[in-house]
């Protein structure tokens, strides 16, 4: 057999191999791992689409209001998003001139930045890789995520069609559900507000409407400070099961105390012995006790990664609602408001739980289990509010994409029912227990595994590990994503 080798063209080249990714989900998360693919620059243009119904990338339920009495609960020193310049915040605060136009957000010598601006901060930083084309923003919500010929098929709800390589979760916190309760028996009524983060959710509320806020955290502040801004000036009741409410900030700049990785705690009660032991030194050295969450958050994922998994339920079932009252914290501007309030008599809370709801024609009317004695109390108001929080028990069934691939068995909700199940590389763990190597999960869905993954600094931390995996990753494809509109 004659065998003839022709020599290659100097100028051909071996097509690339690319790593091509779709990050589902456009909010703080989904932002911050485009941005980091982006700078990194092997990627060409679609290389990178983000799926994002909302407008503008960034901003996502967290921080995409428009509404100015919605502050950061955390100073803007402390809102570490760009990995490498942790003050990148308090700078674009300062040169945009955002902050001249807000003088009310220094507070206890910190600066608590509205989060419309926060919003705008994570869109300028994404918009020079938009306008190069380097990351592509569709403007749809993922309706179906599936495996058609070894990739990702991503479709949207309005007739977008992605293949991608790689596909990361990053969707964030699921919509909130009111109590089976609220719901029963306020189906359909509009007096009964599941959601009040929206804009323009509590409008309908009239200045002299006795409101219910079903929850006493972070959210159901922020509805209070809603209702006040707009000139609401009627009685406010916050009902949760504890009665506490989110602690205050403390005033100054302190650092963290307590080394709780020096003989990792390995039991929940270990744990909250060694932190009853860190606020006695604190309290003798006359520091303030934030001081030690602060290093409780710092060391949170190591902590919670070296407990067993009956040790982590335990943390959850009796030290979870002490440790977020303590770990999420009121800015000084709400906590004078809230302050404020109570001495007027217009805002009160109390502690039980609702056992009947009567809908009336003026009123709805309400019973409550109280603490400690289970007392039947009769509470009326013309409007509840639900802010009990995020339905992280139903994250998968909330997204018809993420049901889908549950479906499939590509991934499951995680032991906790805090999120989607992954394992310490953020990847997901499919039904059979084995990782997806190509499938990420990213931000507060993946806080079973985690743990402490809710605030801005251990999200952005988490998307850097993330795309340093992704940018090990090699897959010998061409370089184009198929995207088009049906």
């Amino acid at each position: 057999m004659l065998r003839i080798t022709l020599p290659l063209p100097k100028d051909v080249t071996p097509a690339p191999t690319t790593s091509r990714v779709a990050i589902i989900g456009g909010g703080f998360t989904g932002a911050s791992l485009a941005r980091l693919l982006a700078v990194n620059g092997q990627y060409g243009p679609d290389d990178i689409v983000v799926f994002e119904s909302r407008a503008g990338l960034g901003g996502g339920l967290a921080y995409g209001t428009r509404n100015p009495s919605l502050r950061l609960n955390v100073a803007a020193h402390r809102m570490r998003a760009v990995p490498g310049d942790p003050q990148a915040f308090v700078h674009w605060l300062s040169a945009s001139g955002r902050l001249d136009l807000d003088p009310d957000a220094v507070g206890d010598g910190g600066i608590y930045a509205r989060r419309a601006d926060f919003a705008a901060f994570m869109a300028e930083q994404i918009q020079p890789f938009l306008d190069r084309g380097s990351v592509r923003h569709v403007r749809e919500r993922a309706e179906r995520i599936c495996r058609r010929h070894g990739r990702w098929q991503i479709e949207g709800d309005r007739g977008a069609s992605v293949q991608s390589d790689i596909v990361v979760i990053a969707t964030g916190h699921p919509p909130p559900t009111p109590p089976d309760l609220l719901s029963d028996s306020l189906g359909g009524d509009a007096r009964l507000i599941s959601d009040p983060l929206p804009s323009g959710a509590l409008q309908a509320i009239g200045p002299d409407d006795k409101v219910l806020v079903v929850g006493a955290g972070l959210t159901a502040l922020d509805a209070l400070g809603v209702l006040r801004a707009k000139g609401h000036c009627a009685e406010v009741t916050l009902l949760s099961r504890t009665g506490q409410l989110p602690q205050p900030q403390a005033s100054g700049d302190f650092a963290p105390h307590g080394d709780f990785l020096i003989g990792v705690p390995n039991t929940a009660l270990s744990l909250l012995e060694r932190v009853r032991f860190a606020l006695e030194e604190v309290t003798e050295a006359g520091l303030p006790w934030q001081s030690v969450f602060d290093a409780l958050r710092h060391q949170g994922q190591a902590i919670w990664q070296a407990l067993p998994l009956v040790e982590q339920r335990r943390v959850l079932r009796h030290l979870r609602r002490r440790f977020e009252a303590h770990r999420f914290r009121m800015s000084p501007q709400i906590a004078e408001l809230v302050e404020r309030e109570r001495a007027a008599g217009r805002l009160r809370s109390r502690a039980g739980r609702i056992v009947a709801v009567r809908p009336g024609h003026a009123e709805i009317v309400v019973d409550i289990a109280t603490k400690p004695h289970g007392i039947v109390v009769r509470h009326a108001a013309r409007w509840i509010i639900a802010a009990t929080g995020p339905d992280h028990g139903n994250v998968i069934g909330s997204q018809s994409c993420l049901a889908d691939m549950e479906g499939s068995g590509l991934l499951r909700k995680d032991p906790h029912g805090l999120g989607i199940a992954c394992d310490e590389d953020s990847r997901a763990v499919a039904r059979d227990g084995y990782p997806v190597e190509d499938l990420f999960i990213a931000g507060p869905l993946a806080r079973g595994a985690f743990g402490e993954l809710t605030g801005v600094p251990e999200i952005a931390a988490q998307a850097e590990r993330i795309v340093q995996q992704v940018l090990a990753m090699r897959f010998a494809t061409t370089r184009t994503i198929t995207i088009r509109s049906l």
